[in-house]
């Protein structure tokens, strides 16, 4: 077996192929003008190897097909098996766990390579290229920062702008609405425009339109680092009706026909070997001529607004490419379009209506789903298909997003730049191995930008990813060979020379609960004979394994995986923390006035126990109609508003179903002290429990009333706590999203209680205790 390669320098690229600028701030080379390209990243969200046309899929992907004919396709490039983690070490040029984010920002753990806080002297290429010149900008989702620095209240040391954006236009979190979603411009929270018609991607593109055209204010035009990090096509599967009718009857023939014809194009097109395997259903994924009439029906529905959703971006994508061509500046952009990792099977076995279901470990059946068919993919859902269509999606490879087989990792990657790379690469492939922390480096290169050896007064370690740039003119360039692990909650891997080895710790993606030490065997795979990896050849080249295990616990031990932790094993620990702040704060929430954004995480946690809200309102006519505060959005949440002056209570549940109390009465103009109690047993998410509500102005009971609700433990991915206002999706439908609570609010305070298990709590009024004697 071959040693260990370290990670190639990165340098200017001196054999055939793109002529990059040197690395010089002023874009210079030996006195002549050698202006830099502008680069443009698209990362796409939960795409498959066998979902985008250029690599053999049946979704339309004009833009990005457009993309790859005029530039390369590179089919042996990895990346993480999970969002925070390929992002984290795309943009930073580093390994996942080096940079502490080896799984999910949003659970974070103590252990150094999983907290989530990417350290200073890791700077992204946004810094390094702004410090060379370059204007930058980041739209989309922004997902790579503990959870309890998504708030107004920071630190924003991890935020875009924080991390050599100059500006940022998206949403923070995993995910959000794409009819209504919860904003932020900068650092800032910010209402979705009003727009009848308002699609998150056609904003993000004209937003990115908006911040290229800025930089002409200046006669010397600074080259751009555009990082366009779209939603799609993570769930909630969102899409124009217009294109979910498109769509209507195409993937009637079910997932195991569609595998096949999507094999047969991809061999067609030299992306894989002629003789490729498919991988095999995985266990619990059956035959699709086994499904009951309604399963193919819903699951059909499914895929068409999966595929309505793609094809809706990358139409929004192509208004950008085409706004270049027409300013004459799309000759020198590299265009990079890839996707953070492999298809999604976190909708389980049926797909669900409400991606929340999954969060709270509820998987909904054909029946429940059958409800929203004729709905699905609007504004009424938050769906993900089932995960037969993510095996689809990955073709030929095994298994899915957050698994360390080739399913999860292996994504497809495509590389434009008209003036680097001539006219004559007409889509060719590049078969190198490749991985997502080798993107930074490469760019740089072809940018003739330097790592910059100190960023923001904070001394820079060296970027881990080899620059790929020798690629690019020679699709015969020896792979630089090296080893590169994998590693995900306990799901190991390792690829070296055309070899992998696996471990099975955890498959079902939707276990949010799997426990137990990552000890499984190793499974060993020939990439080079058998993409699908069907044949574990473990037991026939045991030597080998332990070669390439030995690689990985020296990997492991280098770059803060070890300790591996399970995903269970943040709730222990979140749940920890969240008590001790409960403690500290002795049950008591207080905010001095409104406030926007507040991450679910970190909010008051109003679905946890019972409470009593007090806050002053100033009215000028007691008519007035807005949010008091708010948590969630109208597929999940909580919310105190008053509608025409009258203080109303509402819970709506993850089906879109609401719980609405209502005062007996309006407010008057002027000052009104409302006191809201919510009283209840100890929660049991999404049980049906007794909750009273009780609201009181100025002292008065206007309403003691019993409901039942379902409390979900967690509402929302993105729509957060606000006092004033709802930015995102709102609660209620009395009144539209972004609404600002027209009068003057106080002093908000919620002041909580442990509940008793099956007794009521006592912070009601008189008059609610006596109604429930």
């Amino acid at each position: 077996m071959c040693a260990l390669v370290s990670a190639v320098p990165l340098q200017a690229h001196s054999g055939g192929g793109p002529q990059v600028p040197s690395a010089d701030r002023n874009g210079t080379d030996e006195g002549r003008q050698t202006p830099r390209p502008n680069i443009l990243v698209w990362m796409l969200d939960d795409v498959g190897f066998g979902q985008i046309g250029a690599f053999g899929g049946l979704i339309e992907t004009p833009n990005i097909d457009k993309v790859a004919a005029a530039g390369l396709r590179y089919t042996n490039y990895h990346t993480a098996p999970i969002c925070s983690a390929s992002r984290a070490a795309m943009l930073t040029g580093r390994n996942p766990h080096s940079v502490h984010m080896g799984g999910f920002s949003g659970i974070e753990l103590p252990n150094k390579g999983y907290d989530s806080a990417i350290p200073a002297e890791d700077g992204t290429i946004a810094a390094n290229l702004r410090a060379a010149g370059y204007a930058t900008f980041a739209l989309g989702k922004w997902d790579h920062l503990p959870s309890d620095e998504m708030g107004p209240g920071g630190p924003f040391n991890h935020w875009a702008t924080s991390q050599g954006f100059d500006h940022f236009y998206g949403f923070m979190g995993a995910d959000t609405d794409n009819f209504a979603p919860d904003l932020v411009r900068d650092k800032t929270p910010v209402a979705v425009p009003q727009d009848p018609g308002y699609m998150l991607n056609d904003d993000l593109a004209r937003r990115a339109i908006g911040m290229l055209h800025e930089r002409s204010g200046k006669e010397d035009v600074a080259p751009f680092f555009l990082y366009l990090a779209t939603g799609t096509a993570h769930a909630p599967h969102h899409a124009p009706q217009r294109w979910i009718d498109h769509y209507r009857g195409h993937f009637d023939m079910g997932w195991d026909k569609l595998r096949k014809i999507v094999l047969q194009r991809q061999i067609a097109l030299g992306i894989v070997p002629h003789d490729t395997v498919l991988a095999p259903r995985p266990d619990g994924m059956p035959a699709w001529d086994s499904l009951s009439a309604d399963a193919k029906k819903l699951y059909a529905r499914q895929m068409e607004v999966f595929a309505a959703a793609l094809s809706a971006a990358d139409e929004q994508f192509g208004t950008i490419v085409a706004e270049l061509r027409r300013t004459g500046e799309l000759d020198n952009t590299i265009v990079l379009v890839t996707s953070d990792n492999g298809a999604s099977a976190e909708g389980a076995y049926n797909g669900t209506s409400n991606e929340m279901y999954f969060a709270n470990g509820h998987l909904p059946t054909v029946a429940e789903n059958m409800r929203f068919l004729d709905a699905w993919g609007g504004p009424k859902t938050l769906p993900h298909y089932a995960f037969g269509w993510a095996v689809a999606g990955n073709t030929p490879f095994r298994y899915y997003k957050q698994t360390t087989f080739e399913g999860g990792t292996h994504v497809p990657l495509l590389v434009s730049w008209p003036k680097g790379l001539g006219s004559d690469v007409d889509g060719s492939l590049r078969g190198q191995f490749t991985y997502v922390a080798d993107v930074a480096p490469t760019l740089m290169e072809l940018a003739g930008v330097s790592t910059a050896p100190v960023l923001n007064n904070v001394k820079q370690s060296p970027m881990e990813g080899s620059s790929f740039a020798y690629t690019l003119g020679d699709a015969q360039a020896v792979d630089r060979t090296r080893a590169q692990y994998f590693e995900l909650y306990g799901n190991k891997g390792l690829w070296f020379d055309g070899w992998s080895i696996v471990t099975r710790h955890r498959l079902q993606s939707w276990n949010l609960t799997k426990d137990g030490p990552a000890d499984e065997a190793w499974e060993l795979y020939d990439l080079n004979r058998d993409r699908g990896q069907t044949r574990n050849l473990a037991e026939r080249h045991p030597t080998r394994v332990a070669a390439m295990a030995k690689m990985f616990d020296e990997q492991a031990s280098r770059f803060n995986v070890y300790p591996i932790p399970n995903m269970s094993d943040s709730w222990g620990y979140l749940a920890a923390k969240k008590q001790a702040e409960f403690v500290r704060r002795n049950g008591r929430w207080s905010f001095p006035g409104p406030v926007a954004g507040i991450s679910e995480g970190i909010a008051p946690p109003v679905q946890s126990y019972p409470f009593r809200m007090t806050v002053e309102v100033s009215l000028p006519t007691g008519r007035e109609t807005g949010p008091i505060f708010t948590i969630g959005g109208h597929l999940g949440g909580m919310a105190l508003y008053l509608n025409n002056g009258v203080p109303t209570f509402d819970l709506q549940g993850l089906d879109g179903r609401a719980t609405n109390v209502a005062a007996s009465r309006a407010l008057s103009a002027g000052k009104s002290m409302i006191t809201l109690d919510f009283d209840r047993a100890q929660a049991r998410p999404l049980t049906p429990q007794d909750i009273w509500i009780t609201l009181e102005v100025n002292g008065k009971p206007l309403v003691d009333r019993h409901v039942t609700y379902g409390m979900p433990a967690r509402f929302s991915a993105s729509d957060g706590f606000s006092i004033g206002s709802d930015f995102g999706s709102a609660v209620s439908p009395d009144y539209p999203e972004g609404t600002v609570f027209p009068g003057h609010i106080g002093t908000v305070t919620f002041q909580f209680r442990k509940a008793d298990d099956g007794g009521s709590a006592s912070t009601g009024s008189e008059a609610g205790k006596a109604g429930r004697n």
